[in-house]
């Protein structure tokens, strides 16, 4: 619940040890947030073979599709929403433009890496390449299927 911040992983693998086996899925309702977090995350949840979810009336936005991805079953309610934009990093005057779009590139490949990792079309992404930083592009039920971000099974339900 609420935007990916740095220490999140951190904070996602105390409450899981707290919890222990009793958790099976993580439901997600976030505006996104730190890539790196949503990714070191998702890889969490990997590695615990849980699932994720994005309930009915839940928002999974900007870097929570990478966490999403993570699930080893993975659901979206009908009434949800999943959408992606261009991701942006704060930087300082003594960045120049060059250094700006080897940044950019590095991260998309990481990104496109990761998805690939957790089973995820990273056509998707291009979604996000294509939707400014203050936009949303909103996958739709058949683009989340098509993307594999929804597990088969889980494509007609909820």
């Amino acid at each position: 619940e609420g935007s990916i911040e740095p220490g999140a992983a951190k904070r996602l693998a105390a409450e899981l040890d707290a919890r222990g086996a009793q958790v099976r899925v993580l439901s997600l309702n976030s505006p996104g947030g730190s890539l790196d977090e949503a990714m070191a995350m998702a890889r969490l949840v990997r590695k615990r073979r849980l699932g994720t979810e994005v309930a009915d009336g839940a928002l999974c936005a900007s870097s929570c599709p990478l966490l999403l991805a993570g699930g080893t079953t993975r659901a979206v309610g009908v009434k949800a929403a999943v959408g992606v934009h261009q991701f942006y990093a704060a930087t300082g005057p003594e960045s120049g433009a060059a250094q700006a779009v080897a940044d950019a590139q590095i991260t998309t490949a990481r990104i496109v890496r990761h998805l690939t990792e957790m089973g995820v079309d990273p056509a998707l992404w291009l979604h996000a390449l294509d939707t400014p930083p203050q936009s949303l592009y909103r996958l739709s039920r058949e683009e989340l299927a098509r993307y594999g971000l929804v597990s088969p099974e889980m494509v007609a339900g909820r």
